[in-house]
């Protein structure tokens, strides 16, 4: 007589602990063939689909969050809010994401707030009307409520992106903290002492800040750090506060800048060199994101490389049940790209 299935076991202390690669290892498959057994069983042969389940009930593993959520009767597109498509960063997130996604069979909805909470709500409301299967949210600022409500309701998100304060939800993002102390610590290293940060009230940027601010209270040689706040992150603005720098004093002008982000840097590096400061022999800029245009700047940016496209990946990875949550800290490390706006002083004329 043939035995039947191993009885179901219940769920003990230790089951929380269970991952998809803790199920893939007992059934001797992949982390996708898990994540299919779960979400697209279609996908997975009556076989397979048998040691997964079984290798699920040995182990306790009731699949995370975003795998238990996503039902059939959803489609097969993923929603990707992002807050601004006017920063290219968003697009090579976006573009990590659907080269993810395709991988998988599924398909990415973009859709872009433009910094707007209003239009970053409805938005929400038109992913539920879709029934997408689930949501990788670059919001203007903190999680919106309307989408922890569509969570509670059955569909997942994952946060690209700094959570605030305690949170059940998957949240990926870089080392920004770690960004902003290699940027400044950077500007320091190049003997400025008068460093301004510009960026706008958004955590990524508040995280760059904190960075920067840790380098110049580390620093063995005195050195002082201003703090310009903006509304949004754009060349224009950019540009604006260069003319509000140039109606200083010489003995109040900085002599280095961290930018919150390439496009603020850019727009500060046009409107100081029609100005005539020279740069970097008058002044050293730091931007931030690495984005294509940086090294095509008349003075080429010297910036902080942030992993875009691969963060955008590994949120779809975690949304499907693939990947489980990572340290971010360890795995998406920011990165200076030294470039013309900050030459080494030995090489200023």
């Amino acid at each position: 007589m043939t035995s039947g299935p191993a009885p179901r076991r219940s769920a003990g202390p230790s089951s929380a602990a269970a991952t998809v690669g803790d199920v893939a290892a007992r059934a001797g498959v992949s982390r996708a063939t898990v994540s299919y057994t779960f979400t697209q069983p279609d996908r997975v042969s009556a076989e397979l689909r048998r040691r997964v389940l079984e290798a699920a009930d040995e182990l306790g593993y009731v699949g995370n969050d975003a795998a238990r959520r996503l039902r059939v009767g959803h489609s097969r597109a993923l929603g990707l809010l992002v807050s601004s498509m006017a920063n290219p960063v968003y697009a090579e997130i976006a573009a990590g994401a659907e080269a993810e996604a395709a991988a998988h069979g599924r398909f990415i909805l973009v859709v872009n707030s433009d910094e707007k909470p209003e239009r970053e709500r409805a938005y929400i409301n038109f992913f539920e009307s879709q029934q997408v299967s689930g949501i990788l949210a670059v919001p203007v600022g903190d999680v919106p409520p309307e989408l922890l409500g569509l969570r509670r309701r059955g569909t997942p998100f994952v946060l690209v992106g700094v959570a605030a304060g305690p949170h059940s939800y998957p949240a990926i993002s870089g080392d920004n903290e770690r960004g902003g102390h290699l940027a400044a610590a950077h500007l320091l290293a190049q003997g400025r002492r008068r460093l301004l940060f510009v960026g706008g009230a958004h955590p990524h940027v508040d995280l760059r800040l904190a960075g920067a601010r840790r380098a110049v209270a580390e620093s063995v040689t005195p050195a002082t750090l201003e703090v310009v706040r903006v509304r949004v992150q754009t060349a224009k603005v950019g540009e604006a506060v260069s003319r509000t720098l140039l109606e200083r004093p010489d003995s109040q002008f900085p002599d280095g800048i961290v930018a919150g982000n390439d496009l603020l840097a850019l727009g500060l590096l046009h409107g100081l060199i029609v100005a005539g400061v020279r740069v970097p022999q008058d002044l050293s800029l730091v931007g931030y994101d690495d984005i294509e245009f940086a090294d095509f700047a008349i003075v080429p940016l010297t910036t902080i490389r942030h992993p875009s496209a691969a963060l955008g990946a590994s949120a779809v990875r975690i949304l499907l049940g693939i990947e489980d949550e990572p340290d971010t800290r360890g795995r998406f490390e920011p990165e200076l790209v030294i470039r013309s706006t900050s030459l080494p002083e030995a090489a200023r004329p």
